[in-house]
C-alpha cells in the first residue's frame, strides 16, 4: 500500500451519459470499461390486447432451445390460457442480444427464456440483459419431492438473491503494469430497494423466517453495510417474521445438514449462484426447479438449469420448464391456471410415477409433457 501511495494514479471517473462503454485513461493507458446498472429503465405501456397477454419467448438456435419452446407453446395452447408468445431466436454468432428482443421485452414486460448456456459469451449476454432491464432480484423456490433424490423431507426454501450489485460491471483497471484492481460499487439506496422487496415478499407470502448470508468479517464495509441496512429496515418495519444474519460459510453448511431450518434465504449476487446451486442440489437437482429475474416493471422466467448453467447437460428438463410456466401465470395474476398446472405436474411426478432417466425412470421429457397435456385436455374439453 505504501508503494501505491507514491504513484501518481489517475482515478476512474464515471461518465454521466447512458452508454454501455466508457474509455478510461490510467497512467497513459486507455481501458474500455462497462458501466454499472442504469438508474432508469425505459418503460412502455403494458401489453394486453383483446384480453390476451403478450409474452416474449426467447430461445437459442439449438435443438434444446427449440424443444423447450415447443413444450411451452403446447402447454399453453392446451390449457387455453390467455397468453400469446412472441418467439425470438438468438443464434450462436450474435454478438449481443438483438434489438428486437430488447424492444419486445420492454413492450411485453414478461419473457420466458429456455435454453442451456455453457458458453461464457452467452452468460455475458444474460448479465447484460439483467443490467439493461434492471432485473435486480432473482427468485428461486426449491422444495423436496418424494422419490426425487431429496434426503430431507418437508424442505421448502426460497432463495432471493440480489442482481446487478456491481460484481459483473467489469470495473477493473491496472494502476501499474502487473497489478489489476477490481471495483465493486454499491449504493445504499439500491440495498434498501433490495431488502424492501425481500421483506414485503416475506410478508405477502406469510413466511416465518428470513436468513441473510454475508461475509462481514472479510468485507466489513461492503457486507457490513448490507447487515446494517437489513437490521435498520427490520426494526422500522417490525414484521412478524424472524430475521437472522448468518456468515456464508455457516449458512452453506447448514443448508446441507439442516435444510429444514430455513424459509427464505437472501444474499448478494456474490454468493447467490452457489447458494441456489446447493439448495437445489439438496432438494434433488437444478433440473427440477425454475428461476425468476425480476425488476420493478419487467420479469424474465427460466428453468433453473438455464439460470445456473452449472452442468454440461445436453437435455433440458421438462420439470423446470413447467415450473417456469407456473411462475409466469402467478406473476400475470392467473393463479387458478397456475395452480391447476402445478397440480398436474405433481400428479405426473408423484402419483403416476413418470420420471425421466435422470431420476431413475425410463421416460423422456416429451413423455412427461404429453402426460400433463393429456390430462389438461380432459379438463378443458
Amino acid at each position: 500500500m505504501q508503494f501505491l501511495k507514491k504513484l501518481p494514479v489517475t482515478l476512474m471517473k464515471r461518465t454521466n451519459c447512458r452508454s454501455h462503454t466508457a474509455n478510461i485513461e490510467v497512467q497513459g493507458h486507455v481501458y474500455e470499461k462497462e458501466e454499472i446498472a442504469p438508474k432508469y429503465v425505459k418503460l412502455l405501456p403494458p401489453s394486453r390486447y383483446g384480453g390476451e397477454y403478450l409474452v416474449t419467448l426467447l430461445t437459442g438456435s439449438s435443438i434444446i432451445g427449440n424443444q423447450g419452446a415447443n413444450f411451452i407453446r403446447h402447454l399453453f395452447e392446451v390449457a387455453k390460457v390467455p397468453v400469446v408468445f412472441e418467439k425470438i431466436t438468438i443464434g450462436p454468432d450474435d454478438t449481443a442480444y438483438p434489438k428486437e428482443y430488447m424492444q419486445s421485452v420492454r413492450r411485453n414486460r414478461h419473457a420466458i427464456h429456455v435454453d442451456l448456456q455453457h458458453d461464457p459469451d452467452q452468460k455475458h449476454k444474460q448479465l447484460l440483459l439483467n443490467i439493461d432491464l434492471d432485473l435486480y432480484v432473482g427468485i428461486i423456490h426449491v422444495n423436496s419431492i418424494e422419490g426425487y433424490r431429496c434426503r430431507h423431507p418437508n424442505v421448502d426454501i426460497t432463495v432471493i438473491m440480489e442482481n446487478n450489485a456491481g460484481n459483473f460491471s467489469k470495473l477493473e483497471y491496472a494502476p501499474v503494469p502487473g497489478m489489476v484492481e477490481t471495483l465493486k460499487i454499491m449504493q445504499k439506496k439500491y440495498i434498501e430497494r433490495y431488502f424492501n422487496f425481500v421483506y414485503h415478499y416475506a410478508i405477502e407470502n406469510n413466511h416465518k423466517k428470513v436468513t441473510f448470508g454475508h461475509q462481514e468479517d472479510e468485507f466489513p464495509l461492503g457486507d457490513g453495510m448490507y447487515n446494517r441496512v437489513a437490521l435498520t429496515m427490520y426494526e422500522q418495519l417490525k414484521p412478524k417474521f424472524e430475521l437472522q444474519l448468518k456468515p456464508i460459510q455457516e449458512l452453506v453448511r447448514n443448508i446441507v445438514m439442516k435444510p429444514n431450518d430455513f424459509d427464505i434465504i437472501c444474499t448478494t449476487d456474490r454468493y447467490g449462484t452457489f447458494v441456489a446451486s446447493i439448495a437445489s442440489a439438496v432438494c434433488g437437482g437444478a433440473s427440477l426447479f425454475s428461476a425468476t429475474e425480476r425488476g420493478d416493471h419487467h420479469a424474465v422466467f427460466k428453468p433453473l438449469q438455464t439460470r445456473l448453467s452449472v452442468t454440461d447437460a445436453m437435455t433440458l428438463s421438462p420439470y423446470g420448464i413447467v415450473r417456469s410456466c407456473v411462475d409466469l401465470l402467478h406473476y400475470l395474476g392467473e393463479s387458478d391456471c397456475a395452480n391447476v398446472l402445478y397440480n398436474e405436474l405433481m400428479q405426473t411426478m408423484t402419483c403416476r410415477d413418470i420420471k425421466t432417466r435422470e431420476f431413475g425412470g425410463t421416460d423422456s421429457g416429451e413423455y412427461v409433457i404429453c402426460d400433463i397435456v393429456n390430462r389438461l385436455k380432459c379438463r378443458t374439453y
